[in-house]
């Protein structure tokens, strides 16, 4: 009887072979989960603040289209090779203008408080090109700033005081009175957003002569 006995103690003592291979399979089981289901979050999270990242961008973006074309003054420059350039030129894809509003904070700096700037689409960047002078000479520096990547198209039209919107300017029904556009309208083509427009009135315009 005792022996019978030490015999079912000695047999309660461990697990069996088949008894390790199942828990081993089911602990690769739930880590092969865990692990995936791990991999889906961080691949969610980066795919959000990549998206953040993206956005931020493209409000940035819109700002300074905003704050730029809508402060466009009257105001030539002399280029670089010493010829007058007038004060908004305009084509299809890219846009130069003179715009005041540059904040000098209580003069602090030795400049005009009116800058060049211009817009351009290049190799899928939208960039902004500043210049530290308006009137520049042959050593006058230029300060260019990436946008927006992944940009498949950059179109811009403007608003003439007939109401037609041209892929250039000076448009060809402009009076040389009208150094300014009415307004201008800037879409941007986003690889992968797709397509945006805005239009930005120039300071001074009147709303009635914009077609709806």
């Amino acid at each position: 009887m005792k022996n019978k006995s030490n015999q079912a103690i000695k047999w309660q003592r461990g697990f069996t072979l088949l008894e390790i291979l199942i828990a081993l399979f089911i602990f690769t089981l739930i880590s092969v989960i865990l692990t995936s289901a791990l991999h889906s979050i961080f691949a969610v999270e980066s795919h959000t603040e990549k998206n953040a990242q993206r956005l931020s961008k493209l409000q940035l973006t819109l700002l300074l289209l905003s704050r730029d074309l809508e402060q466009s003054i009257d105001r030539p420059i002399v280029t670089d090779t010493g010829t007058l350039e007038a004060s908004f030129i305009g084509t299809s894809d890219s846009v130069r203008f003179t715009r005041g509003g540059f904040a000098n904070p209580l003069g602090a700096s030795q400049r005009s408080t009116l800058q060049r700037v211009e817009y351009s689409l290049s190799n899928g960047n939208l960039i902004r090109t500043t210049w530290l002078s308006l009137d520049q000479a042959d050593k006058t520096q230029s300060q260019q700033r990436i946008l927006m990547n992944n940009v498949d198209e950059f179109h811009i039209e403007y608003l003439d005081q007939a109401g037609h919107f041209s892929p250039k300017w000076p448009a060809p029904n402009s009076t040389p009175a009208q150094v300014l556009p009415i307004a201008v309208k800037v879409s941007l083509t986003l690889t992968d957003w797709g397509k945006l427009s805005q239009l930005y009135i120039i300071s001074g315009s009147s709303l009635e002569t914009i077609p709806l």
